[in-house]
């Protein structure tokens, strides 16, 4: 059962923090109201992330958010390929400002940001915003051009070489940018577990906006092409020796580990996509995941693992939301109330971006407020709302 009183109060000073961190921008001539990422000692620390602004959309459930962020993708959307920022057509950006790093920008260097994109169109499109998102069709269409470039073999991989580059500024290309376990960089192409299950998820939702809207591929490709991810996430993807998804896998071969990877991905898929045996065992495997403030990113005794590693080995209070939320629309409660302890850590030490937990002590880690963090509170009320209800 979730604690209710720690919801609350952990909720107030989330929405206090969201006022903080409130901004604006102005691209050719609109006029954005959106969320900086991260603030640290009163400093804006991150700015505008399209992955930070749309999960964090998702965890409210804030459809104006939603829209402003679609906004700011389509704005922003890739036209051209640009080896020193990662940009390719139809590619959504992953952050605003020309962040250098490794003699190259950061600014195209996310994979998942487009599927996820269009997994806000159909969002919207669901929640009666149709004129909106039809309004919006070259932009879904680019979206969609840009995976079907990336898709070969019922995978997608993720590859420098589309954009004319040899690597990226950052080390790898989805929401854990830093190291993989046991690789400096991924030799390219690569291809993450979690971003297969966003495809999925970003497909599905063009399945039902091509329904109502003329796009590029029909629904029997759309469908056809997800369903064929979704196999090789379950097959080619999967680590029979730990029973769990793998990382990723790239040209030297699967990268495994136990991960909070393979418990995300349940928030992009849907029941009956899973055969009962590989969920029981992710769900049963995520043990070695769990501490008293929710999922690691990675368990112990594994290769890189630090606890207070960035993405091997900390907790991030952002992702128990879609840990959770995941558990919960699969049929695991106590897998999903496990995930909402992270609430204790935030109303502990604030809204920090993650933290480390050695066994003994929790430290807080990264920026002192952070944008996604702080709508965690909303999050895991509008989960476990319905338990609430039927106690009451």
């Amino acid at each position: 059962m979730a604690n209710y009183e720690l919801i609350e109060r952990t909720l107030s000073e989330g929405k206090q923090l969201l006022e903080q961190l409130k901004t604006s921008v102005r691209i050719r001539g609109q006029e954005l109201s959106l969320y900086n990422a991260g603030l640290k000692e009163g400093e804006k620390r991150f700015g505008l992330f399209t992955r930070d602004l749309l999960l964090s959309a998702f965890i409210l459930g804030d459809d104006k958010l939603l829209r402003e962020t679609v906004k700011f993708a389509c704005l922003t959307q890739g036209k051209e390929k640009d080896a020193r920022t990662g940009e390719e057509p139809g590619k959504v950006i992953h952050e605003y400002e020309h962040v250098k790093l490794r003699g190259r920008e950061t600014r195209f260097n996310a994979c998942d940001t487009t599927p996820l994109a269009l997994l806000a169109f159909g969002e919207l499109f669901d929640r009666g915003f149709s004129d909106f998102v039809i309004k919006r069709k070259n932009h879904v269409n680019g979206a969609l051009n840009y995976l079907f470039k990336h898709i070969k073999d019922g995978i997608f991989w993720e590859d420098p070489a589309l954009c004319g580059a040899d690597r990226f500024a950052l080390r790898s290309t989805y929401w854990k940018d830093d190291r993989l376990p046991g690789r400096e960089h991924p030799d390219y192409p690569v291809a993450y577990s979690l971003v297969q299950a966003q495809t999925v998820a970003g497909l599905r939702a063009a399945e039902r906006l091509a329904s109502q809207m003329d796009l590029n591929y029909d629904q029997s490709e759309l469908r056809e092409t997800a369903d064929a991810i979704l196999f090789s996430l379950l097959t080619n993807l999967w680590d029979e020796e730990r029973g769990f998804p793998a990382i990723a896998k790239d040209e030297r071969g699967l990268i495994t580990g136990i991960s909070s990877d393979g418990l995300h991905t349940l928030f992009y898929l849907e029941p009956g996509d899973l055969p009962t045996g590989k969920l029981e065992s992710i769900a049963s495997t995520a043990e070695l995941l769990n501490t008293p403030y929710g999922y690691r990113t990675y368990a112990q005794d594994q290769t890189d693992y630090a606890d207070d590693s960035y993405h091997l080995g900390s907790l991030w209070p952002f992702e128990q939301f879609f840990i959770a939320r995941g558990a919960k629309q699969f049929g695991y409660p106590l897998l999903a109330e496990k995930a909402s302890r992270a609430l204790v850590a935030l109303d502990k030490f604030g809204f920090y971006e993650l933290f480390g937990w050695n066994g003994r002590e929790l430290r807080p880690l990264g920026c002192d407020r952070q944008l996604w963090s702080a709508c965690l509170p909303v999050g895991i009320k509008r989960i476990f709302a319905v338990d609430r209800e039927n106690t009451d």
